[in-house]
């Protein structure tokens, strides 16, 4: 009998327990936990990468230091002789400097 009982325990059909979606209550705060305290500092660095290049794509140059942008050094000793800045060799510019390490331009 008990082998009889088993085989008709296992030939009819049971149904399956329907599957409930679960519902999504995903908030910043249960995003930010389950991240971790790492994975928040790692994302926002990240973030901030990603402005400096893009900051980098739209502003490559910073202005001269040594002739303030004019791109001309005025004499010390005759302050009306004029004649193009060493360090920027008269552009008024320089490349910045994540510019000079990211896209190595020659």
């Amino acid at each position: 009998m008990e082998l009889t009982h088993h085989l008709a325990v296992a030939l009819v059909a049971t149904p399956a327990p329907t599957p409930q979606p679960e519902p999504n209550n995903s908030t910043a705060a249960s995003i930010a936990s389950s991240i971790g305290p790492t994975g928040l500092l790692l994302l926002l660095l990240m973030a901030i990468v990603a402005l400096y290049v893009v900051s980098l794509s739209l502003h490559p140059n910073a202005k001269c230091n040594r002739c303030k942008g004019a791109g001309r050094h005025h004499g010390s000793l005759f302050s009306y002789a004029q004649r193009p800045c060493n360090s920027c060799k008269g552009r008024g510019v320089h490349p910045r400097l994540g510019r000079r390490v990211l896209f190595k331009e020659p």
